[in-house]
């Protein structure tokens, strides 16, 4: 697969994994993880990976060279 098709995987799987299929899984309180409610980490954990896939994306694409 080439990148763009990667890029566009990822980024439907972290959507899907924050709305109503993946919600399902996480719809709970307990476990309190770090102090916030299950649901409530699920969402920044999968907001995390979902900016740590697309900068991968970008460092690969753009080589680390400076745009101005």
């Amino acid at each position: 697969m080439n990148t763009n098709r990667w890029i566009g995987l990822h980024f439907v799987l972290c959507t899907l994994a924050m709305i109503w299929p993946g919600a399902l899984i996480a719809n709970r309180v307990e476990p309190m993880i770090l102090g916030l409610p299950f649901l409530f980490f699920w969402y920044i954990l999968w907001m995390f990976l979902l900016f740590a896939g697309l900068l991968a994306a970008f460092i690969k694409q753009y080589g680390g060279q400076r745009h101005v």
